[in-house]
């Protein structure tokens, strides 16, 4: 069973990254980040072909079972 995940301000996916490795199947139900080369970089890793999008009008009627997002370190 997969876990279906959404990542809000995605970076290059370390969240879900990190659930793989720990040997949690899961599937990445989208991806939300405007930083085109995070993007890039988050599709490379992932095997993925998301593109970017910002966070204010994404579809926001998706069916997961857990939202991941990365906490900013500027500290805003």
């Amino acid at each position: 069973m997969n876990i279906r995940i959404l990542e809000l301000f995605a970076g290059i996916g370390a969240c879900s990254r990190a659930l793989e490795r720990l040997g949690l199947n899961v599937y990445i139900v989208d991806a939300v980040e405007i930083d085109k080369y995070a993007i890039k970089s988050f599709n490379a890793i992932h095997n993925t072909n998301f593109a970017t999008q910002d966070i204010t009008n994404w579809n926001k009627d998706l069916d997961v079972d857990l939202i991941m997002h990365r906490k900013s370190l500027s500290g805003f």
